[in-house]
């Protein structure tokens, strides 16, 4: 399987922070079948450049790299970046931020408020052959409140991603990926880890709960979008239903 968001590489957020908690999380990730992983640091514009991120996060990787290799680790990792949506996106050098040898951007929206101008920046962001993958759709509550504006953004050319922890954690949000996944509005699945003991990877456990709740199929789907995005292909997407609502409920 392929995780697409991680905080794995060390020592660069708050994710890992030795080489050891980098290794630790990446033997999880592989006895959960998991063998192919986007390495996607945060990253903001407003704290730091472009150049600076990229220069810290290769020298983060070298080391990484060079331990995986002493270990005999049998994964494929990539570079990439969880990027801080704002509205001088486009501003941006933005190719040092792509998933490498890809053109699938990882973005991140503040939980705060709806950037309502994000359609018109995901349709340009097309218009220069980048797609954006956008993270972790679940925990932003103005999309649980109004799924619409999900749908417009997927409308836009996003690909979304949920969390695998949020999944596994019953409540408001996973009743929500339920609906969101029959509306066809999730496209991967991944694991936004960031530590062994409270951030685990649970990627195998959520996919087995889809598979209760959607079926094998469903899995399947979420696999190999995962997979194509990885390999930087364009996946092939169903169909998304736009939400209706009905006495105070989606459907």
């Amino acid at each position: 399987m392929t995780d697409l968001h991680s905080h794995i590489l060390p020592g660069i957020d708050d994710g890992a922070q030795t080489v050891e908690d980098s290794l630790a999380l990446i033997q999880r990730q592989l006895e959960q079948g998991v063998d192919e992983i986007a390495l996607t640091p945060h990253f903001n514009a407003e704290r730091t450049s472009v150049e600076e991120f990229a220069r810290r996060r290769a020298e983060s990787f070298a080391l990484l790299q060079d331990a995986v290799q002493r270990e005999g680790l049998e994964v494929k990792l990539k570079l990439g970046a969880e990027v801080f949506f704002s509205s001088n996106l486009l501003e941006l050098d933005l190719e040092p931020l792509l998933l490498q040898d890809t053109p699938y951007l990882l973005v991140e929206f503040s939980p705060m408020f709806y950037p309502s101008w994000a359609k018109d920046i995901f349709y340009n962001l097309g218009l220069q052959g980048i797609t954006p993958l956008l993270a972790h759709v679940e925990r932003y509550p103005y999309m649980l409140s109004d799924p619409t504006r999900l749908f417009d953004l997927v409308s836009a050319g996003a690909v979304t991603q949920v969390n695998a922890s949020s999944i596994m954690r019953a409540g408001s949000r996973q009743a929500m990926i339920q609906k969101f996944l029959r509306w066809q509005l999730v496209h991967v699945l991944s694991t936004d880890t960031h530590s062994v003991d409270k951030r685990p990877p649970l990627i195998g456990p959520a996919m087995q709960k889809v598979e209760g709740w959607q079926g094998a199929d469903t899995v399947r789907y979420l696999t190999q979008n995962a997979a194509d995005v990885f390999a930087g292909l364009e996946p092939q997407l169903r169909d998304a239903a736009k939400p209706k609502k009905f006495f105070g409920r989606w459907f």
